[in-house]
């Protein structure tokens, strides 16, 4: 099993978020996360999708999510709205959004897929706490359901993987714990049913704490046998 590696770019400008394109197929990731976090609504995202073989992820984080979007909720739908429309394989929209169902509705209508995503900034809730997580998201049956903590220590990425054995076959399930304790998680989630596991796309270009480069990722599959 070659475990599936998206890595995650947040470009400044379009042309940037082009040439990061470019390099994730160059390094051969399997799926690529655009952050739009530093771009505005009216941002030419069809730009963004003109390399069609490797499917695109769509994601705008506010601060309170860890991201650096600062509009409003209105704005930030729109630019992910925008993305839906310029193409974008993807969506990821946080389980805590208002108006969940019709953004979703709006989402699904330009033919792009959902990922419903929670994250938790703080710490890793036991298995029991993330399976009711689970079942929330499940209710608005995403394409992907992505549940992401953080570790305070090494026991946090048992219960992550732990949570990712107990999850249904047939659901499409990424999780893993974000920080420095966390890396193994990171590392080894798709070998416990994970969809696939994120990476950044060069040492400092990281867009989450904890987060590996995909060379470090495709360098320890290897070492494993996973490639």
């Amino acid at each position: 099993m070659r475990p599936r590696i998206c890595v995650s770019v947040m470009p400044r400008t379009v042309e940037e978020g082009a040439v990061l394109q470019a390099r994730a197929v160059q390094k051969e990731a399997d799926l690529l996360e655009i952050r739009l976090d530093r771009l505005g609504p009216s941002a030419d995202l069809k730009a963004l999708n003109t390399i069609r073989n490797i499917p695109k992820i769509a994601a705008a984080r506010q601060l309170s999510q860890g991201g650096e979007f600062r509009g409003t909720e209105e704005e930030r739908f729109r630019t992910l709205l925008n993305a839906a429309e310029a193409g974008f394989d993807y969506i990821d929209l946080e389980e805590s959004a208002e108006g969940l169902d019709p953004k979703i509705k709006a989402i699904r209508t330009t033919g792009s897929k959902v990922i419903i995503s929670h994250h938790n900034f703080k710490s890793t809730p036991p298995v029991t706490e993330l399976e009711k997580i689970r079942r929330r998201i499940t209710k608005y049956t995403p394409d992907i359901c992505k549940v992401v903590t953080t570790a305070t220590s090494n026991q946090d990425n048992l219960v992550t993987l732990s949570f990712l054995q107990r999850s249904p076959r047939d659901l499409k399930m990424v999780c893993f714990a974000m920080g420095e304790e966390g890396k193994v998680s990171r590392v080894v989630s798709p070998m416990f049913g994970a969809h696939f596991t994120m990476a950044a796309i060069e040492a400092g270009g990281e867009t989450a704490p904890g987060q590996l480069t995909i060379d470090d990722l495709r360098g320890i599959y290897s070492r494993l046998g996973l490639d």
